[in-house]
């Protein structure tokens, strides 16, 4: 009896032995995500695992929480869920796989201490964790698969932007969208490590301007709630009827159990309204639209033309508001007037000195299309002459509508929208009126175009228009922006830079000189007009009268300045004068320099007001007079009798002789 019940035992003992070894062999081959696919209708999932960052990790990994009671419990519950298919359950209700955050944050895969801090989502965009997975977000308690899910087409628990851009921009009692872009955003500033930005923030950013104020609003769709998307997973009228609790159907949804936002949200966009037909304000509910031509200007888009040439502002995604303020953001009644932008409105975000560009615009452009629209007028005069034959009055009339079309849009839509689009418009109705002109065999009123055509290179004339025609004072002599850009063809990288700041000035004196003392035929006078100016006697603001002697005697500048062959051009001293003149002729110019530079001092004590003075006297004929003395460098050298006379007259006219 004893040996049959330690037979009995052992077999009991093997049986358990390999009943143990077929349900661990059964859990493991169950649970391989092949395995799955036998019973699961998941093939677009299966496959997008396969090719996802958890591709080595099986399915009950994820969706059985971490122990192995938990995976028994799953085993029990999956063969549950084929009786309930068996017994057509699943007709009732639909089937919900949920992936609890222990299955994320388990040892060796996501742990907590490894998602704190801030990582790069994607370029441009931060993101931390912590505040996600700690604190309440809309007074909710957010789970992994919160963001993490899997309704992108083709990848598995991936990050679905949509989530994000539902909690944080959509409208609620808990919270404001949010309104500070850095939260996710770094700003695009220049740096040594990063020199391609389109537009420097720095200044945007010390002077705190608000990023909606240039680009507008970011949000397209306001994340609604039809509420026929509750019919598509309830059928109980009771649940249903729990629409309107907010607070309810959050915790449900969110907290206790994994619901796609998107099942129920309809989706918010988060992009620039600017590229999209929302770039114009809604005023058309009170005002006729009348900014269609400033909008074809500012857009670059032209159906008529089939142009498109868009201002480099509504390339970089700003709206209308970035310049100018409307009703809602005056602090004064909601009748404000909209209000209108000049320069000083483009110095808000560049900074000091951007409204001479905006000027600039203005007055070439203008003047430009003041010639056009004269023209216009006359050659409609002529095509409307009862003589002409019918053929050419129609051809004429023709040509005429195209060449206003330009004109109107040029006037009427503010060139300063887009500067190269509005020259590029102009000079083609020049063109429709030279055809006109033909066609009625009159005398030519088309403005010549060319010569004010001269463009500046690449894309620095979208800002820098007419920039050719400024001159500017560069390491003391005048430098013309013409002569190098539209004369010598230069880029303007070969001076300027944007390494450090938009627009510095890269190159030295040294180079510069390089390039003009080398040439075979120096022209002196193109860089030194000032200098020039004294010692032929001419310079328009001053009566010197007459030249230097030395200028009267056909004495060229290089008589003075010419120096070896391996320095071209000097700046000459007294012991250079001896080379032609008598000893002691370097003493007599060192005293004319003296005597120049002691009135100079003379005169600008006089104009200085300081505690002494009974009352300042300011007089800017006198100031410009020094600082052309100054400019000059020479001290009178130049013109010794000239500019002492002048200095002279200007220290009596200041005290009243």
């Amino acid at each position: 009896m004893k040996k049959k019940v330690q037979r009995y035992l052992l077999l009991g003992a093997a049986g358990l032995v390999v009943l143990t070894l077929v349900l661990v062999g059964t859990i493991e081959v169950t649970s391989t995500p092949k395995f799955c696919t036998t019973c699961h209708y998941m093939q677009p999932y299966y496959n997008a695992w396969k090719h996802s960052e958890h591709h080595d990790v099986t399915c009950t990994d994820c969706h059985f929480p971490p122990g192995i009671r938990n995976k028994v419990k799953g085993k029990f519950t999956a063969i549950a869920m084929v009786a309930n298919y068996m017994t057509g359950v699943y007709k009732k209700s639909k089937p919900w796989a949920e992936i609890e955050d222990a299955s994320c944050l388990r040892e060796g895969c996501h742990t907590t201490e490894a998602l704190a801090g801030k990582i790069e989502f994607k370029p441009g965009v931060a993101f931390d964790h912590k505040p996600h997975l700690n604190n309440l977000r809309r007074n909710k308690k957010l789970r992994c698969t919160s963001c993490h899910s899997q309704i992108v087409q083709g990848e598995h628990i991936s990050v679905t932007e949509t989530t994000c851009f539902l909690c944080h921009f959509k409208d609620s009692r808990y919270s404001r969208p949010v309104k500070t872009c850095t939260t996710c955003h770094a700003p695009p500033v220049k740096t040594e490590a990063n020199q391609a930005v389109p537009y420097d923030h720095t200044y945007v950013l010390n002077q705190h301007i608000d990023c909606q104020k240039c680009h507008g609003s970011m949000q397209v769709g306001d994340g609604a709630v039809p509420m026929e998307r509750c019919s598509t997973c309830h059928a109980e009228p009771d649940k249903i009827d729990q629409y309107t609790n907010v607070d309810l159907v959050h915790q449900n949804h969110v907290t206790d159990h994994k619901v796609e936002c998107q099942t129920c949200h309809l989706g918010i966009q988060h992009k620039s309204i600017a590229r999209t037909n929302e770039i114009v304000p809604a005023c058309s509910s009170c005002h006729e639209s009348e900014h269609l031509e400033q909008l074809t200007l500012f857009t670059g888009r032209d159906n008529h033309r089939n142009y498109v040439l868009p201002n480099p502002m509504f390339e970089a995604g700003l709206n209308c508001q970035a310049c100018h303020i409307f009703h809602e953001n005056s602090p004064n009644s909601f009748l404000d007037k909209v209000t209108v932008a000049k320069g000083e409105s483009c110095e808000r975000c560049h900074g000091k000195g951007y409204a001479k560009l905006f000027q600039r615009w203005e007055s070439i452009m203008n003047e430009k299309a003041s010639l056009v629209g004269n023209c216009i007028d006359q050659l409609q005069q002529a095509a409307d002459s009862p003589a002409l034959p019918t053929a050419k009055r129609e051809q004429a009339q023709s040509l005429l509508q195209e060449a206003l079309y330009d004109y109107r849009l040029v006037t009427q839509g503010n060139v300063v929208h887009n500067v190269a689009f509005s020259d590029t418009l102009l000079v083609e109705a020049a063109n429709y009126l030279r055809e006109a002109e033909t066609v009625l065999g009159v005398e030519s009123c088309t403005p010549d175009l060319s010569v004010y055509s001269k463009r500046v290179p690449s894309e620095c004339v979208n800002c820098h228009y007419g920039q050719e025609k400024v001159q500017v004072t560069a390491f003391g002599i005048q430098f013309s922006h013409d002569i190098h850009i539209n004369v010598n063809k230069l880029p303007c990288s070969t001076c300027h830079s944007n390494q450090e700041r938009h627009g510095e000035t890269i190159i030295t004196r040294a180079e510069c000189l390089n390039c003009h003392h080398t040439q075979d035929k120096v022209s002196c006078e193109y860089c030194h007009q000032t200098q020039a100016g004294f010692y032929e006697g001419t310079l328009p603001d001053l009566d010197l009268e007459s030249g230097d002697f030395m200028y009267q005697g056909d004495v060229e500048c290089l008589g003075c300045h010419a120096g070896e062959a391996g320095d071209p051009v000097v700046r000459p001293t007294g012991e250079t004068c001896l080379n032609c003149h008598e000893e002691g002729y370097d003493e007599l110019v060192e005293s004319w320099q003296t005597e120049v530079k002691d009135q100079v001092s003379r005169l600008q004590a006089l104009i200085q007001p300081d505690e002494t003075s009974p009352a300042p006297v300011r007089t800017a004929s006198v100031r410009r007079i020094l600082d052309l003395v100054i400019q000059d460098g020479s001290w009178g050298v130049h013109n010794s009798e000239g500019i002492q006379r002048v200095l002279q007259e200007a220290a009596e006219q200041i005290r009243g002789d």
